[in-house]
């Protein structure tokens, strides 16, 4: 006669209902609290021990007792596969038939077992998982799930990576070839020769008249050096007077031509003509005919305007596509099929805190001055190709902020994730620096589920792993006889 003593709780009670189908069926059952439930035939080892079944101290089936009515695990009531050191681990330690597959819960992932059938839990059919000579988190998906889901790849290309950076510029006046006019000596404007700006000139044309009390005095003193010269001959301290007295009329820059005109006539000009010391279009005029300025203030600014700087804004992320030489191509929004093309010379050491942008400039010829000052334009950077590398399309990896992965496609629907490392990303395609070599089919939709399936695989195999050491505690039964 036996005496079941039993902890009754809900998997209490489906302790007994397994343990009464076993003795109806002739059967072995197992029901362990927490972990997997399995059904199977009882082993020989079983049958040579009387038909004793325990419960799921040990979490499995036992065959029989020991000399001390201890129950003892399942190996004892199912055929296992294990590995070569004799332990059974993972998911096949369920895998009785060998075939390298068993049966697993999609709901409730701790049933298992080794024969398709509902889960004794909510009723759902089990899934088919692959467990024999399989790498951990490779999943196999079948070809109606695959293309229930949608499941595409693509081949992992090794080539250098380009891309084309658009951006938008303005159109800036070369500051290398500004020119201001600021007179040494001050006075006032008698004549305005060029009295509007954006007037063009020539170098040497006559911008304005100065009359200048010192300009006259300096006249003067040469003219009485120059006379001396005469009455004296050849005396060096009269030449030298006279260099002096020219020296100061050129640093006042009164040309050449103007210093010979005044030996030859001998008369001093009350009014000296200031010419263009460059060509170009005037820019800025600060000064009217009539007024009075004082030595050294800026009169007018003279600009050429071929070549012009075109100012470009290059955002963060894609400063590492740019760099000086890098061949621009500006196209004109108010001249529809023009372009013009230009390199990169310079880029700016700061960022702008509005905009996170880094500005870059390039010089644009503009020969018949057809570009302006302030014009905008749609700017494309061709930067440099990068190092071969695997390429993957950016819709193949998987980013949680902290770690990044692709799905690869083994083959007959077996699925891997694979850690990798990536570059920098252009036309829809990413570099893979460390995790690929080129040449796999990796998955670039439904990723998600495939990397969700492969987390629960690898939690299930670590916990088949962790159940079989510690599986011992819970709701136990025990049977005895007497």
């Amino acid at each position: 006669m036996s005496i079941v003593r039993s902890m009754f709780s809900g998997t209490g009670v489906i302790a007994v209902l397994a343990l009464l189908l076993g003795g109806v069926v002739g059967g072995g059952a197992v029901v362990w609290y927490g972990g997997p439930y399995f059904v199977g035939e009882p082993s020989a080892a079983h049958s040579s021990h009387g038909g004793r079944t325990g419960a799921h101290g040990s979490g499995a089936m036992d065959g029989g007792a020991d000399s001390t009515g201890a129950m003892r695990g399942d190996d004892d009531a199912v055929e296992m596969r294990r590995s070569p050191s004799g332990q059974a681990s993972g998911l096949a330690k369920y895998d009785t038939d060998g075939d390298g597959y068993v049966y697993q819960g999609g709901m409730h992932p701790d049933v298992v077992r080794d024969e398709p059938g509902p889960c004794p839990i909510c009723g759902m059919d089990l899934t088919r998982t692959p467990v024999g000579g399989q790498a951990a988190g490779t999943v196999e998906i079948s070809p109606v799930t695959r293309q229930n889901i949608g499941v595409r790849t693509a081949t992992v290309s090794v080539e250098p990576l380009a891309r084309t950076v658009r951006t938008t510029g303005r159109f800036r006046a070369n500051e290398r070839l500004m020119t201001a006019v600021a007179p040494k000596v001050g006075g006032w404007v008698e004549t305005l020769h060029v009295d509007y700006e954006g007037a063009r000139v020539q170098k040497g044309d006559p911008l304005f008249g100065l009359y200048s009390p010192q300009l006259v005095a300096t006249q003067e003193e040469y003219l009485a050096a120059l006379r001396t010269v005469d009455r004296m001959g050849a005396d060096d301290g009269a030449q030298r007077l006279v260099e002096a007295a020219r020296r100061r009329l050129d640093y006042w820059d009164i040309s050449e031509a103007q210093i010979e005109r005044l030996q030859e006539t001998r008369t001093p000009t009350r009014t000296m003509t200031f010419t263009a010391p460059a060509s170009g279009t005037v820019t800025e005029k600060q000064i009217t005919e009539g007024e009075k300025f004082s030595p050294g203030q800026t009169l007018f600014r003279i600009t050429d305007l071929n070549p012009l700087w075109l100012m470009v804004d290059v955002y963060e992320q894609d400063l590492a596509w740019v760099d000086v030489g890098s061949r621009a191509r500006v196209e004109l929004p108010y001249e529809p099929g023009r372009t013009v093309t230009g390199r990169v010379e310079y880029i700016y050491d700061e960022v702008d805190d509005g905009t996170r942008t880094v500005r870059a400039r390039i010089a644009v010829p503009n020969p018949d001055r057809a570009l302006k000052p302030g014009m905008y334009a749609t700017v494309r950077l061709a930067g440099g190709a990068a190092a071969p590398t695997p390429l993957v399309p950016d819709e193949a990896v998987v980013s949680s902020g902290q770690r990044e992965i692709v799905i690869v496609a083994l083959g007959d629907g077996r699925f891997r994730p694979v850690p990798v490392r990536t570059g920098l990303s252009a036309d829809g395609r990413t570099q893979v620096l460390n995790g690929l070599e080129g040449g796999e089919r990796v998955v670039t939709s439904a990723q998600f589920l495939i990397d969700s399936e492969a987390r629960m695989s690898g939690a299930l195999a670590a916990m088949g792993d962790s159940t079989a050491s510690n599986g011992r505690s819970g709701h136990q039964h025990e049977v005895r006889d007497h």
